[in-house]
């Protein structure tokens, strides 16, 4: 028989509120839901005071979400503002963290990709092709690929007044030499450079 100690953390919750282990539900898009509820432990205070107390066997660092109590994140679906991962803290602190960041530390390998995914979101790009409505004379041309409000754009197809237009798969990107960053940075204009010329 084997024994081993763990110390406990303690965390403190507002009652209104429920606390979970967090988990990542969707590795393309990065979202984080909760798994295990984490029980109070006890409750302190009266009213609107009321506070749930959580005695934890986590590792300080671990992720956790907080959920307004009585609801649930579970899945891959929108939760909204209102769904909160934190980072505990050895002194059980609850240190609010972004979704993207908790998405990384949860998968590190799909990290690059999924910045690539926020990448060209952030530049109105879609993942498929899309048509777009243009002023004459936008200069776009069909079958290129270009800077396109700080990210990279495949022209699949140009006419005078409409482009077709997708942002490049993660593959695409790798494939070609460019960096997942944004394209105004020094090491994508490096890149676009050697690819394309100065």
């Amino acid at each position: 028989m084997y024994a081993y100690s763990c110390s406990m953390i303690t965390a403190r919750l507002p009652a209104s509120r429920w606390l979970w282990t967090a988990e990542l539900a969707d590795r393309a898009t990065g979202h984080v839901c909760n798994n295990f509820p984490l029980r109070p432990a006890r409750y302190e205070g009266r009213g609107l005071n009321l506070v749930a107390v959580h005695e934890l066997q986590e590792a300080p660092g671990a992720l956790l979400v907080s959920t307004p109590a009585g609801t649930s994140s579970r899945g891959a679906g929108y939760w909204g503002g209102s769904h909160v991962v934190h980072r505990l803290g050895a002194d059980g602190s609850l240190a609010r963290v972004r979704v993207e960041e908790a998405a990384d530390a949860l998968d590190p390998a799909g990290a690059t990709a999924r910045l690539h995914r926020r990448l060209a979101l952030a530049a109105g790009l879609s993942l498929e092709t899309t048509r777009l409505r243009m002023r004459e004379g936008h200069g776009y041309e069909g079958g290129t690929c270009t800077e396109w409000s700080g990210y990279w754009a495949v022209i699949e197809k140009a006419t005078r007044l409409q482009v077709w237009a997708r942002a490049p798969s993660y593959e695409e990107m790798t494939a070609a030499g460019l960096p997942i960053v944004r394209s105004d940075t020094p090491e994508a204009r490096a890149a676009a450079a050697r690819i394309w010329g100065p």
